[in-house]
């Protein structure tokens, strides 16, 4: 039996309609996505400050990738920026928080960490683990403890580029906007993009670290 003109129009008009609901599942795949990625940082969050806090933590830790999201903090932030001012530890505890909701980026923290040839300390094959022995490891694990804690905290600056001019001049960073040196680290965005009006503390804890934070218009020389 053949099927009417209405009954034709009504199954075009319901597949046009499934169609655009695939279509519109499609679009809003990034945004589930995004969203799924804020919902685990604020997990972590959660997590970070309740074992930061706790009388748990000794003077040696395991690091690697199997860890918890606090432990790769807290061990990057030991092996990147021992030796730094708490506001140096800061930023760059908070560019890992930035990565890890960038999209081009790991979505956990560990992720961000161990991911390939971006920390140099997680490149050497060799064991990472602390085992702070002397008074000046101890204070820099302590600092790295508390950078973390405020890091999280706060939330990230926005920032994911950054390297250390003593050590590297990366081709890339001629095409970006300086926002600043903070302890030994350079920090950048691309152009046409703001820099934030603080790379590390932005609260009550701004004035503890020594700072050099000096923003420039132009890009990375």
């Amino acid at each position: 039996m053949s099927r009417t003109l209405d009954q034709d129009s009504e199954h075009i008009f319901t597949e046009g309609r499934g169609e655009k609901q695939r279509i519109l599942q499609i679009q809003n795949f990034p945004y589930k996505m995004r969203i799924m990625k804020i919902q685990i940082v604020a997990l972590f969050v959660i997590a970070c400050v309740s074992l930061i806090n706790s009388s748990a933590f000794a003077a040696s830790m395991t690091c690697n990738k199997r860890q918890s999201a606090t432990t790769c903090m807290i061990c990057n932030c030991y092996h990147e920026t021992r030796g730094e001012s708490f506001e140096g530890m800061v930023a760059v505890n908070k560019v890992v928080l930035s990565r890890s909701e960038d999209d081009a980026y790991p979505s956990s923290i560990c992720g961000v960490v161990y991911d390939d040839a971006q920390f140099s300390w997680t490149q050497d094959n060799i064991s990472n683990n602390i085992n702070a022995t002397k008074d000046e490891d101890k204070e820099a694990l302590d600092m790295c403890k508390k950078a973390v804690n405020l890091s999280v905290k706060e939330g990230p600056n926005d920032v994911i580029y950054y390297y250390n001019p003593s050590i590297a001049r990366p081709y890339w960073a001629r095409r970006m906007t300086n926002c600043g040196k903070v302890g030994n680290h350079t920090f950048l965005v691309p152009r046409g993009e703001s820099c934030p009006k603080k790379l590390g503390v932005v609260g009550k804890y701004s004035s503890s670290g020594s700072s050099s934070q000096s923003k420039k218009s132009t890009g990375a020389k």
